[in-house]
């Protein structure tokens, strides 16, 4: 049987991603629903978008993978990133090459009700430096409704990620 307190988690992580869907379709987003991962998990939502940024005139191809995960671990952070990247390049065919004037933005996303030590420094950790690509790992724990993402802003894309925290803030937290 499902005890109180984890209904009351499923209600939150429920409420969150409603929340979270809203406020994405709202911005313009392409949503899509309960897509399937290369490792069998769901992506609850996956939300695209591609735009001019100003910083520097480049197309941005911007896709947010939100997933439900009880126990997550960094192996499933790192398959919401791969499968966001395939994803994007399926959805937003951009004829120009990556990293000339085209960029991707992958922002895996994970409602947790119980978040490790080992993910939390993974995710407070500087992202891996790729060409045209940028991570924005986050992870969201239901029971103490705390966020977590890098908070600081690297050399590498660092111009971009005020864009990132930006999004996270206004349609994840």
């Amino acid at each position: 049987t499902i005890s109180k307190i984890q209904r009351i988690i499923m209600s939150k992580t429920k409420e969150k991603l409603f929340s979270i869907e809203n406020s994405l379709s709202d911005s313009g987003y392409l949503i899509s629903h309960d897509v399937k991962l290369p490792n069998d998990d769901i992506a609850q939502i996956v939300a695209s978008r591609t735009y001019l940024s100003w910083k520097g005139l480049v197309i941005k191809s911007q896709h947010i993978l939100i997933s439900t995960i009880n126990n997550p671990t960094i192996a499933n952070i790192k398959t919401l990133y791969q499968f966001g990247f395939c994803f994007g390049k399926e959805r937003n065919r951009v004829p120009l090459l990556r990293g000339v004037q085209f960029g991707y933005m992958i922002i895996p996303v994970i409602l947790a009700n119980e978040v490790s030590k080992e993910l939390k420094n993974y995710i407070n950790s500087p992202p891996k430096k790729r060409w045209g690509i940028m991570e924005f790992p986050v992870v969201w724990d239901a029971i103490s409704n705390n966020i977590n993402f890098y908070e600081e802003t690297p050399i590498w894309n660092g111009a971009f990620y005020s864009d990132l925290r930006k999004v996270v803030l206004k349609h994840i937290f």
